[in-house]
């Protein structure tokens, strides 16, 4: 089913970006752990899974010269959004119509923000993550920042109370926070932690890590 960011999040592409950072704790953080450890690398091919309005691809093309970055969509309008971000940069950003399902080309590095939450599968997963390090070149890295929580218990309740904290700092009430809540169960899968990185050994990652944790998001990955 082709996901929508206007249907699940009840926004247009253009308020995207703003809302985002009500939405998501340590959001820039995220960001920008993300964008650091790309920039380790030299002169990197970066594919953006679901790129949305291009907001970790276009960071990562900014401060990162030597980097090419494919961004990765299946909404059009997210593209057209992302396209216009990285205009200053269209000799090194590509942007590509695509689902999770496609062959990947040979690259250094594969990112995703706030994306594969939408495959809602284990295996399906575990199966991406298989063909994400298949087409990394030996030293490439799969780098995700994403929520992390518990199926049920006091784990998940933790994590969602303190969710609910940082909406409310930016205006949105407990009443809204578990409206959206509800909304976004509909398409989001959430998976603990321990999971995620669990799925990564299982598709051949030997050292899966978590690089850096904010309440219920996570930025983890591993290297090939």
């Amino acid at each position: 089913m082709e996901h929508r960011v206007l249907a699940h999040l009840g926004l247009a592409a253009h308020d995207y970006d703003a809302a985002i950072r009500r939405y998501i704790p340590g959001y820039e953080q995220m960001v920008d752990t993300i964008v650091r450890l790309v920039a380790r690398r030299a002169s990197p091919y970066v594919i953006d899974l679901g790129a949305g309005t291009g907001a970790l691809g276009g960071a990562i093309a900014e401060r990162v010269p030597t980097a090419r970055v494919r961004l990765l969509d299946l909404d059009p309008a997210m593209l057209e959004v992302a396209g216009a971000r990285t205009e200053a940069h269209r000799d090194r950003v590509e942007l590509h119509r695509g689902a999770f399902e496609d062959e990947l080309p040979p690259c250094d590095v594969v990112v995703a923000s706030l994306a594969l939450h939408h495959v809602p599968d284990r295996g399906a997963k575990t199966a991406l993550f298989a063909r994400i390090r298949a087409a990394l070149r030996p030293g490439g890295a799969v780098l995700i920042g994403d929520a992390v929580v518990d199926a049920a218990g006091p784990e998940r309740d933790e994590m969602f109370a303190q969710w609910t904290e940082h909406m409310g700092r930016h205006g949105i009430t407990a009443d809204e926070a578990a409206k959206l809540f509800a909304q976004w169960a509909g398409e989001d899968t959430y998976y603990p932690l321990r999971d995620e990185l669990a799925m990564l050994r299982e598709a051949g990652f030997a050292h899966p890590e978590c690089f850096w944790k904010h309440g219920p998001i996570a930025v983890y990955g591993a290297f090939r």
